[in-house]
Parts: C-alpha cells; structure tokens; sequence
C-alpha cells in the first residue's frame, strides 16, 4: 500500500519541559530540546511515539509504532515551533513565525506531496512586523514585545494570515489573525532564545520544609499557547493519531506538558 502524509498541529495548554535528559552546565540546569542549526526549540519525534504508544506492547501497538522485530507502519517527525508567543503591550501577547519557518514549511508540505501554503510568505525588515488585516497588537504605531519596539505594518500579510489561521486554527481562526505577526528571521532567533520560561524549582526537606542543600535548580520550558507541526508518514495507524489532548514530556505531575491537537491539517 502507498504511504501517506499527514501535518498534525499540537498546541501548548500550559509549559512544555521536552527535556534533553542532561544538565547543562550554565545558569539553566535543565534545558529544553532544541535544533542544532537554528537553536529553535522543539518536541522529538520519539517524544511524540512514546506518549501515543502508551507503553503499549500489544500486536497493535507493535505493528504501528514498531518493535525490535519489525519496523513501524507509522513514522513521525519532530515537531516544530510555528508560532511562538511573546508577550505584547497591546493585545496580550503575539504569535510570532519568520519566513524561515513558514518556508520550511511549505518545503516539507511539497515534498510530502501535501497541498502547500499558497499565500505569498514576504521577508520583513528587522525593524518591522507584518500583520493581518485588524491587528489587536498595534500600539501607536508599534508592535511592542518584551523589549523590542517593531514598526507595524498592518495588512502587509492579510492573506497569509487568513490562510493559517484556518489551516491551523479553523473555526478559532480570529483569535488567531488579530495576534499574528511575521518578524525577521532574527527577531524570531531572538525570542526563541530569550523568550522561553526560566522556571526556578527547589527540593525541601519533608520535615522542616526548608530546602534541602543543593535543592535549587532552573528549567527552561516552551511556554503555554506555542503551536508546533509535525509531519505523520506511513501506511496505517493515523487513528493513533485522533487525540483531543496529549501529556508529553517531564514534570507533568506539575502542570507541564500539556498539548491539544489543532483541527486544520490535511
């Protein structure tokens, strides 16, 4: 039978720790998983197969996600960060994206033989942010995030922003165009970098509640409303793939890790 191709977007309920099981050994002692090329966040494949699989060793699960004798029916990839909120002083926060990520994209939907963006995916200024049509992150002129001040140019990506948000939104598509921003490449680096939580966690002493030598640490996390795409290729088992929610990655028993699966795809 002919394999198949499907593009899944998970969102982020609350911080994702898609940890890389070792310490760094800088101010951050536990950072997440990130590209190496472009130092982009991201979830690992193998991340996403062990939360499907459920540790899960019967036929079905064998045959679909693989075992020591044969190889998966399902492969998946790695799931990208495609749009990165940041939080803005106008409108809450934005979800950012660059052409290199919607150019990727758009790459791999091709390659996949997947019907691929058709909106003009234009390069902005370092100084600027291209939006959609009725934009609820202008200030005076200005999209302002954390520390930067970009110029806004509204309209600039109307159609672009109509198309994603109802590929990867649907039906909540407005809550997604009225934050939508497309940023230089190295504006978006920036954030990736600057723009993930620091989360300080300490380990206390079960009797005086105090905290324990040696019981402070950081963690890094993908913060809450990311959205990520991902790519499922193979012949059967995409109704593995029909969960309204998943839990992935460490520190779950503290809020962490919790994912929705957008509607849209193809």
């Amino acid at each position: 039978m002919a394999e198949k191709a499907k593009l899944i977007f998970w969102q982020a309920l609350t911080p994702v720790h898609p940890g890389t099981g070792q310490d760094s050994g800088s101010v951050v002692d536990l950072p997440v998983a990130r590209e190496v090329a472009t130092g982009f966040p991201f979830i690992p494949a193998s991340s996403l197969k062990g939360v499907l699989r459920d540790g899960r060793e019967d036929e079905q699960a064998n045959r679909v996600f693989g075992s020591l004798e044969s190889a998966a029916e399902l492969s998946l990839t790695d799931a990208r960060v495609l749009f990165l909120p940041v939080r803005a002083y106008a409108g809450t926060f934005a979800f950012l994206t660059c052409p290199l990520v919607l150019e990727r994209l758009r790459r791999d939907q091709k390659a996949l033989g997947l019907s691929p963006l058709q909106a003009v995916i234009p390069t902005p200024g370092r100084t600027e942010a291209l939006l959609g049509a009725n934009p609820a992150i202008v200030h005076e002129g200005q999209v302002i995030l954390e520390d930067i001040d970009l110029e806004a140019r509204v309209g600039k990506v109307k159609d672009l922003a109509e198309e994603l948000g109802l590929l990867v939104f649907g039906p909540e598509a407005g809550y997604f165009q009225e934050r939508f921003a497309l940023v230089h490449d190295d504006v978006f680096s920036y954030f990736c970098e600057m723009g993930v939580e620091i989360i300080a966690r300490v380990k206390l002493n079960p009797e005086s509640k105090t905290v324990v030598k040696g019981g402070l640490w950081h963690e890094e996390a993908i913060p809450a409303e990311t959205v990520f795409s991902c790519f499922a290729i193979g012949t059967h088992g995409f109704e593995e793939l029909e969960r309204p929610y998943l839990q992935l990655g460490g520190q779950a028993s503290v809020g962490r890790g919790l994912l929705r699966r957008l509607g849209g795809g193809a």
